[in-house]
């Protein structure tokens, strides 16, 4: 009780404005990866595809509290599921003329919470129409979903165990924590809203590095997205007229 207390105060809040109101919504959105890294292993490249991005649907429920008459601030709850695709191309001797290379492929899929801690400002407010701007930092748990690829090996000239324990090491890519940012603004008439935000990450990369046995290669990946979403605001306080 005594925390709980505090952190209101530090927010400048009270009591009675506790819980004004609840949002909750449903967005879409399109994820894209950037990565400049490739490790060079032997004859073998390891890089990231990020040729295109991933769309996702991306539910929400946030909590906002008035700091004054313009300005709000909220603590919200967000999940979307991503992917990375890690890719491998490879030569040797006993390949073809006519097959120089052979890239083989392997996506790991994270599940990821956020938990954005923001702060708005009313630009607008005209009758029922409200038109906020918004920004918040938002701490990220990411959970991997991860099989390894099984495989009988040798399988002929396109598999060998070294490729599949290069593939298989994407798993050691993705972050579990990390921070990103979101800004973006938000249109409310009544109890209904849009909300149009981008998010990106604070730090240069939110990977931990690639690792293949017992060896850590530079790995940089970030990743940034543009989200799109449907709201309902539940007043669970009265205003004051």
């Amino acid at each position: 009780m005594k925390i709980r207390i505090l952190i209101l105060l530090f927010l400048g809040l009270n009591l009675e404005t506790l819980g004004q109101n609840l949002k909750f919504g449903i967005a879409t959105g399109r994820e894209y990866s950037f990565s400049n890294s490739v490790v060079q292993i032997d004859s073998v490249s390891v890089f990231e595809q990020t040729e295109k991005g991933d769309y996702f649907l991306i539910p929400f429920v946030k909590i906002e509290w008035p700091l004054s008459e313009r300005f709000h601030t909220s603590f919200g709850v967000q999940y979307y599921r991503s992917y990375l695709s890690l890719l491998a191309s490879y030569s040797s001797e006993s390949f073809p003329k006519h097959i120089p290379y052979i890239t083989k492929g392997r996506v790991t899929t994270t599940y990821n919470f956020e938990f954005p801690v923001g702060i708005s400002y009313v630009l607008i407010k005209k009758n029922q129409f409200k038109l906020f701007l918004e920004l918040a930092a938002v701490p990220v748990r990411s959970i991997q979903d991860f099989e390894p690829f099984k495989l009988e090996v040798p399988q002929g000239i396109d598999w060998t165990q070294e490729i599949l324990d290069v593939i298989n090491a994407v798993e050691t890519i993705p972050n579990p924590f990390y921070m990103n940012y979101q800004y973006g603004i938000s249109m409310e008439y009544k109890r209904f809203g849009l909300t149009l935000f981008r998010s990106e990450n604070m730090s240069r990369s939110i990977s931990t590095d690639y690792e293949l046995y017992g060896q850590s290669y530079n790995f940089q990946r970030r990743i940034q997205s543009i989200r799109l979403g449907l709201y309902y605001s539940l007043g669970l306080k009265k205003e004051k007229d």
